[in-house]
């Protein structure tokens, strides 16, 4: 059941000026190509340009050169303090978007925010900045609605999560986080209610052999054999993962993939064909699923390796975590959950959709750093991000913008 207040936020959403948006901010390409001197820059300038225009508190931060954030508050009560004790929603999302490939491949162009059947062709538009636009279009009418809200909202609009998310990251470490209680995470899912993630954990393994001519391979070291008697054990070691935790309700099995195998390594010149290279290498991709022990993992694969280079003592193995980004999981009970569960009863007349997210979002940072529950939600095709055509559709749009609108009204209340 609507309030009046509710009814009158909504009623405020102007959906011209929200489509205009997820056009304009679509037609600015933020691919990261730093030899170009493209990133994401121009669409945070574009983000920040709205957010004062709604009138917005609002910081633009460089992370690295090129690569900024902007964080925009609409604020419950002017000069309030960091340890305020009131709840405070983030809307999150990132202005970096993927590489367009070939735009030959594309029916329209890449960056030409075209519109069709109901749906707005270009690159960003599904992954993400559809969502990012929902959330301005949210705050907006909440904000012309005069609604007098019992706590804060803060837009993330952050850099590079499509790389090693140093946005966020940065995001955490300035203190922007230590006030939110809870965060919506804009990505692409239907506007579905995803409120589970992967986890993630890369491990690059090398072992160093000794380099020989390919007619003479008992005068050195062949590292291959090893690497491939190492990767036949992770191969094992994945499936008695899956025979001890199972399948999880939204996410399925968890999963180790081989996804890099090379030989020689990185750094070890070119491969030639009469060449045994002195070392190979393979990085494997774990993806998570709550439950599971990541260093655990990480452990037994050094034990592993070890292993496969002990039959040789000038065989050396080298085992190296480059990043762990931990599952999460929200109780379908927490009150932002219930907030966006009855928001969508209440626009659709149909009971929310839940689910998980395969994949790995800004939301892990803040769930494992500062233990934030975190909801992904937000309109596009699951399976559209990074395809050639990428597309999100427009009543899905429309949809997500006020679903932002009741959520954020009813888990902040009312002061």
């Amino acid at each position: 059941m609507l309030s009046e207040n509710e009814k009158h936020a909504l009623n405020l959403i102007d959906d011209d000026e929200l489509i205009g948006w997820v056009q304009a901010l679509t037609r600015i390409p933020s691919v990261w190509k730093p030899a170009e001197g493209i990133g994401e820059e121009a669409a945070a300038r574009w983000i920040e340009a709205r957010c004062h225009e709604i009138g917005l508190e609002t910081h633009f931060e460089f992370v690295v050169p090129g690569r900024p954030n902007v964080i925009a508050f609409l604020r419950s009560r002017p000069g309030t303090t960091p340890d305020a004790p009131y709840p405070t929603l983030m809307f999150e999302g990132h202005t970096d978007v993927v590489t367009e490939g070939d735009p030959a491949q594309w029916t329209h162009p890449p960056f030409g925010a075209v519109i069709r059947d109901g749906r707005i062709y270009g690159r960003g538009a599904n992954d993400m900045k559809a969502g990012l636009c929902c959330a301005l279009m949210a705050i907006k009418s909440i904000q012309r609605s005069g609604v007098a809200l019992a706590g804060d909202i803060v837009l993330g609009a952050v850099c590079d999560e499509e790389g090693s998310m140093i946005g966020i990251k940065h995001f955490v470490e300035r203190g922007w986080a230590d006030r939110v209680t809870a965060c919506i995470v804009c990505e692409p899912e239907e506007n579905h209610l995803c409120i589970a993630q992967k986890g993630v954990m890369w491990v690059r393994c090398v072992i160093h052999g000794v380099m020989a001519h390919g007619a003479m391979p008992l005068t050195g070291v062949n590292a291959a054999y090893p690497l491939a008697r190492f990767l036949s054990q992770v191969h094992a070691l994945e499936e008695r993962e899956i025979v001890r935790h199972g399948r999880h309700e939204f996410l399925g099995q968890p999963s180790i993939t081989p996804t890099i195998v090379m030989s020689p390594a990185r750094g070890g010149g070119e491969p030639q064909n009469n060449v045994m290279p002195g070392a190979a290498e393979c990085v494997l991709d774990v993806r998570l699923i709550p439950g599971q022990d990541p260093e655990d993992i990480a452990r037994r694969i050094e034990t592993m390796l070890a292993a496969s280079v002990a039959v040789d003592g000038r065989l050396r193995g080298e085992v190296q975590v480059i990043e762990v980004r931990y599952p999460t999981s929200t109780d379908r009970h927490h009150p932002i959950v219930q907030a966006l569960a009855g928001a969508y009863a209440d626009l659709t007349g149909a009971p929310p959709v839940y689910g998980g997210v395969p994949g790995s979002t800004d939301g892990t940072i803040l769930h494992a750093r500062k233990g934030i529950p975190i909801v992904t939600c937000g309109p596009g095709d699951i399976h559209i991000p990074h395809h050639v055509d990428e597309w999100v559709s427009i009543e899905e749009i429309k949809l997500a913008a006020r679903l932002y609108v009741l959520a954020a009204i009813r888990y902040l209340g009312h002061q």
